[in-house]
């Protein structure tokens, strides 16, 4: 299965989402690699802290592929990674111009992928904010429904990208297990 991570921009945590599921799906047992296709390298670099010099040699025949994109609907890759997607995941904030963002970029993936599954994920939501609150509200000018499962805003998916599950706290697991069920029930 191939699952890309999309963002028109930058800063909505595409690369950490990435690492989150990578993370996510070894521990359910599946054998996942990442590719990584944004100029940052974030997703590479984490995977190396995590797991030494052998990250570089990811097998090339997995479960599961991730591709974490550029931050951008114009680059090479991202259409790529689009039209070779079982499913899209676009990642956004609460934010009213993030959320704009990201029916863009779902209209981009439906015009290069209709069989692909898009869902948009909220991520880096603060749950008491006002535009935690509003969360169900804010995804009815989305496209495509969202994902009901949302990611916090929580300091240890920061430290994710340098220690990898271990770095999770118990809820912090049970969000991130919740997300890839609610993904794979989806298809």
């Amino acid at each position: 299965m191939n699952i890309t991570l999309l963002a028109k921009k930058g800063g909505v945590g595409k690369s950490t989402v990435s690492l989150l599921l990578y993370e996510a799906f070894r521990q359910a047992g599946k054998s996942v690699s990442i590719r990584d296709w944004d100029a940052q390298g974030t997703s590479s670099k984490a995977l190396e802290l995590i797991l030494g010099p052998a990250a570089a040699d990811q097998p090339t025949k997995t479960d599961i592929v991730i591709y974490d994109t550029p931050p951008s609907l114009e680059h090479t890759a991202t259409a790529t990674s689009v039209r070779n997607a079982d499913i899209v995941l676009v990642v956004t904030s609460p934010s009213p111009a993030d959320i704009w963002e990201a029916d863009d970029a779902v209209r981009f993936v439906q015009a290069k992928n209709s069989s692909a599954l898009v869902k948009v994920i909220f991520n880096k939501v603060r749950k008491a904010t006002v535009l935690g609150r509003l969360i169900e509200e804010s995804a009815k000018q989305l496209s495509v429904p969202a994902l009901t499962v949302t990611l916090s805003a929580r300091e240890c998916y920061q430290h994710a990208v340098a220690q990898g599950w271990k770095a999770l706290d118990s809820a912090a697991r049970q969000e991130v297990l919740q997300l890839i069920v609610a993904l794979l029930s989806q298809k």
